[in-house]
């Protein structure tokens, strides 16, 4: 079986070599080239890089704790689907950037027929920042990305 990096597979084609093969090793090889691989913190990290923020900006502007988010980065921790949807939000991630960073950390991505998801489909096209998202969600009735401590 002739060997190609993941990244050039699309899902059909993955799907047809499980189909076809005799041994698991066979359909391995199509994974070979594990550099391939995007990791979760890397792509963090890599967009945090394209919008110029600090982790102190995320921090900052997340209401993350500090070591728990430097934990996030160095791929000690993975976060939660709230978490990661906060920090997109912070970073004012794209939807395919903030879909990317939720199939890198195994959470489900954002489905437009969930009406939850909907609406964050919608705060993040709308450019919405983390609290105005999260106060969209509230006045839908929808379960908010954080709750607010009272002072």
């Amino acid at each position: 079986m002739k060997k190609q990096r993941k990244n050039s597979l699309t899902t059909s084609q993955l799907l047809s070599i499980i189909k076809k093969s005799g041994r698991f090793s066979e359909v391995t090889e199509a994974f070979h080239d594990k550099e391939a691989e995007p990791v979760f913190c890397h792509y963090l990290y890599s967009i945090m890089e394209k919008r110029q923020l600090t982790p102190k900006d995320i921090i900052g502007s997340s209401g993350i704790e500090r070591s728990y988010f430097y934990h996030i980065l160095s791929g000690q921790k993975m976060p939660g689907r709230n978490i990661i949807l906060r920090i997109c939000l912070c970073m004012s991630a794209t939807l395919a950037e903030t879909n990317q960073l939720l199939r890198l950390s195994h959470q489900g991505q954002l489905y437009p027929k969930v009406r939850r998801d909907a609406a964050i489909i919608f705060a993040i096209e709308k450019k919405y920042t983390m609290q105005q998202t999260n106060d969209f969600l509230i006045r839908e009735h929808e379960l908010p990305l954080y709750r607010e401590e009272n002072t």
